[in-house]
This record gives C-alpha cells, sequence and structure tokens, in this order.
C-alpha cells in the first residue's frame, strides 16, 4: 500500500436484536489493521437498543456513529440510511452475524490501489456452520463480468464486497423493494458501469446459523420474482429461461421439492436446461469435496464472459477453475 494519505473506507453495518453478534461484528471491523474507517452502525429498532453495546464495544472510538430507525424498516433501507450518512471513497459492507479477518480491509484497498478501473471488489471467505460446528473455505471464480453477474451472484454477500463510489456513482444505492437478493441487484448494477476484483483470500468469515438473517429465507422467492421482472427484459434468452427454471425450485418440501427441482431442469432452452444440469452436479459435487464455490466456478466457466453460454456449456464440474 503507498505511504501517506489513504483513502477513508465507511462501513456499513445494520443490526436488528442481534446484540450478541453486533458486538462480535463491530469488534471484527476495529481490529482491522487499516484504521482510517469510519463504521456507521444502523439499529433498525432493536428492541434491546444496540447502543449499550456500540458503547461496550467501542468506548470512545469516534470512527463509530450509530444511526437508530424509529420502527423496523428493512435491511435494504437501513443500508441506504447508513450509505447516505458515509463519507468515505471506499464502503464496504458487513451483516451484523459474520466477521472480517483483520486484513480484509487492507487487502481489498491494496487491490482497488493496483486496480485503478476497478469499482466493486469482493474475496474469499470461510462458512462457519455453527450447527454442525465445522468451517470450510469458499472459494469463488477468480474473475467475472456484469454478463455473467446476470446468471449468478457471484460476488456474493454484502460482508465480503467493498466498491469504490467514484465509480458506481448514484448506484449505490439498494432497490429497496427487494426482501432478499438485493445485493445480487446491486452488484449487478454496479457492475455495469464498471469492473470487478476478487481478492483470492478468505478475508470474511460467513457464519451459517439457526437463527433469521437480516433477509428472511421466505422472501428469496419474492427478491427472485423481484429480480426477474426488473431484469428480465436485457437478459439473453438463454438466461431469462435459467432463471425462470430457479424460480420453480422454490415450490414444494422435501420429496416435492425435489420434484419441482426435476421438472424445473425441463424448460423451453435446451441449452438453459443442460447448464441447470451442470449446476446441480456441481452442486453435488461441492458437497462431497466440501467445496461450496464449486458451483459458481462452474456456472461462471460455463456461460463464459460475455454471459452468453455460448460455448462451454457442457463442462464437467471437474474441470471447473
Amino acid at each position: 500500500m503507498s505511504g501517506g494519505w489513504r483513502p477513508l473506507v465507511s462501513v456499513v453495518l445494520p443490526t436488528h436484536d442481534r446484540p450478541g453478534r453486533l458486538a462480535g461484528a463491530l469488534a471484527s471491523v476495529l481490529a482491522q489493521r487499516y484504521d482510517a474507517l469510519e463504521v456507521i452502525v444502523v439499529d433498525d429498532a432493536s428492541r434491546t437498543p444496540a447502543g449499550t453495546v456500540v458503547e461496550r464495544v467501542a468506548g470512545d472510538d469516534r470512527r463509530v456513529r450509530l444511526i437508530e430507525t424509529a420502527r423496523p424498516c428493512g435491511a435494504a433501507r437501513a443500508r441506504n440510511a447508513a450509505i447516505d450518512a458515509c463519507s468515505g471513497d471506499l464502503v464496504a459492507f458487513l451483516d451484523d452475524d459474520d466477521r472480517w479477518e483483520p486484513d480484509k480491509t487492507a487487502r481489498q484497498v491494496e487491490f482497488l490501489e493496483a486496480h485503478p478501473d476497478v469499482g466493486v471488489v469482493t474475496c474469499d471467505h470461510v462458512v462457519v456452520d455453527e450447527r454442525a460446528r465445522h468451517e470450510v473455505r469458499y472459494r469463488g471464480p477468480a474473475a467475472f463480468t456484469a454478463e455473467q453477474v446476470q446468471w449468478m451472484n457471484f460476488p456474493g454477500s454484502f460482508s465480503f464486497v467493498m466498491v469504490r463510489r467514484a465509480l458506481v456513482g448514484d448506484e449505490l444505492c439498494l432497490d429497496e423493494r427487494f426482501p432478499s437478493v438485493e445485493d445480487w441487484d446491486l452488484w449487478l448494477r454496479c457492475l455495469r458501469r464498471t469492473r470487478a476484483g476478487v481478492v483470492r483470500q478468505p478475508l470474511c468469515r460467513h457464519v451459517a446459523h439457526g437463527e433469521p438473517r437480516l433477509s428472511r429465507p421466505a422472501s428469496e422467492r419474492q427478491g427472485h420474482e423481484l429480480f426477474l421482472a426488473k431484469h428480465g427484459p436485457t437478459l439473453p434468452p438463454v438466461c431469462r429461461s435459467y432463471l425462470e427454471a430457479h424460480l420453480q425450485m422454490y415450490e414444494g418440501s422435501g420429496w416435492s421439492h425435489r420434484g419441482a427441482v426435476a421438472r424445473a431442469m425441463v424448460t423451453r432452452s435446451p441449452r438453459a436446461s443442460s447448464l441447470l444440469l451442470l449446476e446441480q452436479a456441481a452442486r453435488q459435487a461441492g458437497r462431497v469435496l466440501r467445496d461450496p464455490g464449486l458451483v459458481a466456478r462452474t456456472m461462471a466457466r460455463a456461460v463464459g464472459g460475455d454471459g452468453r453460454a455460448g460455448t462451454g456449456a457442457g463442462a464437467t464440474a471437474g474441470a471447473a477453475a
């Protein structure tokens, strides 16, 4: 990292009724080896106010600010409130149930300094399954384009990503209609203006637990429906068929759900069907190999940099980079 002036990184940290997890998330930000930070904590009307946790963890650290909403407004609006309050050149996000590794900010700032044409940088991460008590590294694709992100959320969760405000402009605002996948929608809009980068180090700990996340699992289908309605007209036909099939996969539970998945893979587009089969094969292989990023790496290669899946649809999961 170059000496002297360093860009200010604004950290967006929304929370709702998880004081114990907020404490760990905030502590992981304040433990960063890069100290040119401001942290905007948004308490989305928690029944147990977050101010006590912020005061205990941050003390008199003036880099930390707290915004409190009068009534629950949802994760997207809470993040927008924080973005509006940010003054940094770079904006990073953290969910209150995830944790950053100490070098996360420094490594991503270094990457952006070395790649001035990149406006969105993500990273590998560690998936921490609290229920099964095991950890596994997630290694996504080494690179991807906006055209590829039309198919799948390759940048991933908010907690992994840092954004250069100057290159994404007014796209750095969440669509508050989305009850889920608002991160996917945001990254796609931003990447239509700029390029993406990936730091191939596990810089975040993404926690899987039994508690509700900021976006409820029950809302996932609605989020995908909104994504398809919003972006569908501009998608390649094969991509649109692929995403429509994914909507059908939300139906049922247990064996009924398995049947819905099988039926969804038979589409009007043979190419979309082959990609759906490839995805399911990669998902199964990833479970066996304890390699959850295998799906994303396989699909990034299959759809190609132009996002049209013109070549590589017959690639095997094992051939993914």
